[in-house]
């Protein structure tokens, strides 16, 4: 006959890990593990992703699963061997949830109530094992769900970095082609008007030169007449002096225009083009500043909404700023006003465009702001997370489990932020359109954390903020 301990392991062999229990009609997928078909069943449901594994994990390409008949009989096998198998019904301490065996120290004793059969006993723990069982097997799911939804993220993030690095590649391309075409034709409208000065003035000084030639003739011709006799200086006197009195009315030379204007209209348009450049040099350099999100986007003058603020919270008159009391105040219970949690709503409704405000936070103890739809529950306890319609960062009381300072109050759980120093100001950022959520350091403009979600779905979102710990927030 088989000992316990073999039997135990065929049992173990025998046994389903999704019901823990025998297998009935058992199954085997493609990655060699077996299940009950109806747990299979259970288990795949209906959905039209491709299944996997429930032990391995392994993704299944196909439905398709085959009976281990092998298996099925050695089941069968099993629960004979149990069946068959001779043993006493020993007595089990539930007091000291050991086995009392014939060596036991009877002296020692133990109360009627105290004892029972290890048959019962076993499958009383075997039942409390299962249900922990279902529980490990519950959570092994979850953050294999969550570890799996981390490396999604992990690469959509990696894949939207690769794009902006792209198209910020593409964009300095594409100015420095821009530049590159315009420097070209300034140079070679440039180059034009020099070889057309050089052109003018050889023009010019050919004419000039003919002009000499002309006038060196007519002086020589006066000095050949003032050296003859009396007789012969009076002959054709009168076309000689005609000739020079011609060329001293005519003695400036009629030169082609020079492009000198032209040269002066070039070096005015470079001056401009020197600053123009700058101007463009200041833009880019604007661009490119940590804090230009904050210039880019439409500055929001937050009022916070009393109808909203829980009875513990009191809002100064100017309704920019919250503080928290000890005791809560006489305030009709309507449906708008947050009942548990120590919350307020901003009046400001956004349903399009891009806005900022900042919220001071400078050594509060406990402090959360961010966004909430204007549909989100105020009635009873509310996590901060984005499955409730809220979407924020902050910081944690001292007795949170977190061992980090400050938290973007993400879903699941919380994502621990290491920020190089406490904020004075948190710049809270919205663009409905690009459905995302930032958060910065309003003095430094550095980034803190941001939250994608793509689509507001026509919601309306509102400013939102937690003020705990008898500590005020003022926006």
């Amino acid at each position: 006959m088989a000992s316990g301990g073999h039997i135990q392991g065929l049992s173990e062999e025998a046994t389903c890990s999704i019901c823990l229990d025998y297998f009935k009609n058992p199954m085997t997928i493609d990655c060699g593990h077996n299940f009950c078909q109806a747990c299979l069943n259970q288990c795949w449901g209906e959905s039209n992703t491709d299944p996997s594994c429930p032990q391995c994990r392994e993704t299944i390409q196909q439905r398709i699963f085959r009976p281990n008949r092998q298996l099925a009989n050695l089941v069968q096998l099993v629960k004979t061997l149990q069946e068959g198998k001779e043993e006493a019904a020993s007595p089990f301490s539930k007091n000291d949830q050991t086995p009392i065996y014939v060596e036991y120290d009877r002296s020692r004793g133990h109360p009627a109530r105290d004892v029972c059969p290890m048959e019962e006993a076993s499958q009383q723990y075997k039942e409390k094992i299962k249900a922990y069982l279902r529980y490990l097997k519950k959570e092994r799911e979850k953050l294999m769900n969550q570890q799996f939804s981390e490396e999604q993220g992990k690469q959509e993030y990696l894949t939207q970095l690769e794009m902006e690095k792209q198209k910020a590649g593409s964009a300095f391309e594409r100015m420095q082609e821009f530049l590159v075409e315009k420097q070209h034709l300034w140079l070679s409208q440039l180059e034009d008007l020099g070889k057309e000065m050089e052109k003018k003035h050889e023009e010019n000084l050919a004419k000039l030169s003919e002009e000499i030639s002309q006038l060196n003739e007519l002086i020589a011709e006066m000095e050949g007449k003032c050296l003859q006799p009396a007789s012969e200086i009076l002959q054709d006197i009168r076309d000689a002096l005609s000739r020079c009195e011609k060329n001293l009315i005519e003695h400036v030379v009629d030169l082609f225009p020079r492009p000198e204007e032209r040269l002066r209209v070039f070096t005015q348009k470079n001056s401009t083009l020197e600053k123009a450049t700058e101007n463009y040099k200041e833009s880019l350099e604007q661009v490119l500043r940590a804090d230009y999100l904050k210039q880019a986007l439409n500055k929001a003058n937050v009022t916070l909404d009393p109808d909203t603020a829980h009875p513990l919270l009191i809002l100064s008159r100017d309704l920019n700023s919250v503080r928290r009391v000890q005791r809560e105040q006489n305030l009709p219970d309507n449906p708008e006003r947050f009942d548990m949690m120590p919350f307020v709503l901003g009046c400001e409704r956004f349903t399009s465009g891009r806005h900022w405000w900042e919220v001071d936070v400078w050594r509060k103890a406990t402090w959360a702001v961010g966004v909430a739809t204007e549909s989100v529950r105020k009635k009873g306890h509310i996590d901060i997370n984005p499955h409730e319609g809220i979407w924020a960062m902050g910081k944690p009381p001292c007795y949170s489990p977190s061992p980090c300072q400050f938290l973007a109050f993400t879903s699941p759980r919380p994502t621990d932020l290491t920020l190089r120093r406490e904020p004075r100001k948190i710049r809270v950022a919205l663009d409905y359109e690009g459905g995302c959520v930032e958060f910065f350091d309003a003095d430094t403009g550095e980034f803190i954390f941001t939250f994608h979600l793509g689509s507001f779905y026509g919601e309306r979102i509102r400013p939102f903020l937690q003020v705990c710990c008898d500590v005020s927030l003022k926006c």
